[in-house]
């Protein structure tokens, strides 16, 4: 496996880790707002804010590691994950 390929593995995964709150979210709201549940998503609800937190500076963390790699997509998986970072900071302290 060669350098490039691992760091810009490990970018997607940052983007993939730091975008995943969008479609979790609305799958959330979808649910609640039809009155319904998709069987085996139940545990969607049971998600407190910090373990978002947690997640999204893992994503940071894979992003700040994809840019000591040198990959192509670091200038998108940082601020991408410094973003979600600071979003999930925000509604995890409010």
């Amino acid at each position: 496996m060669t350098r490039e390929l691992l760091s810009n593995g490990i970018a997607y995964l940052s983007l993939v880790c730091s975008l995943s709150l969008w479609p979790l979210l609305g799958l959330f709201y979808l649910q609640a707002s039809l009155h319904f549940e998709v069987p085996g998503w139940h545990w969607l609800g049971g998600l407190t804010g910090w373990t978002w937190f947690l997640f999204e500076t893992f994503a940071l963390f894979l992003a700040i590691l994809a840019t000591i790699l040198r990959s192509r997509l670091w200038r998108v998986a940082l601020p991408v994950a410094f973003l979600m970072f600071l979003l999930s900071n925000y509604i995890t302290v409010s």
